[in-house]
């Protein structure tokens, strides 16, 4: 059984006290400043994959009904480079094994939803006479009126 001792701050006759956060501290090893910045990163990189769901869920709810938006995509493949990163030099296999694929789907639809932005801007043009394709007409709202 592991026991987890929680330390209240309290002052000591000669002012030190010790941290309630200092077994946590210890427990994470976070004596080193490198150990500290990687950590850090870690968290970051935490934070923006975790965050792709709350871009996800303010898109659903603005169109009323379920919609993933690109920036979800950018926060998952963000996030999952950087926690792949923390976890290859944390030396940690379980998280690299779980981010090790991920980024392929996320680019994937990134790509995906660029192909269909170019698409979307081409329209079809009528073929000249001479059999070659003429440059679409410009249609009203589309920014090229004066």
């Amino acid at each position: 059984m592991i026991a987890i001792e929680v330390y209240i701050a309290v002052a000591e006759p000669n002012g030190v006290s010790q941290s309630f956060l200092q077994p946590l501290l210890d427990w994470f090893d976070l004596d080193d400043p490198w150990r500290k910045g990687l950590v850090l990163f870690g968290f970051l990189g935490q934070l923006i994959f975790f965050g792709r769901w709350i871009v996800q869920w303010i898109a659903s709810e603005r169109r009323g009904e379920s919609h993933v938006p690109e920036l979800f995509w950018w926060c998952s493949l963000v996030g999952a480079m950087m926690l792949f990163t923390y976890f290859v030099i944390d030396r940690d296999p379980v998280g690299i094994l779980g981010q090790s694929v991920g980024w392929i789907v996320y680019s994937r639809n990134l790509y995906l939803i660029k192909v269909k932005r170019g698409q979307r801007g081409k329209q079809a043009a009528p073929p000249a006479p001479n059999g070659k394709a003429q440059d679409a007409p410009a249609s009203e709202g589309d920014g090229s009126d004066p």
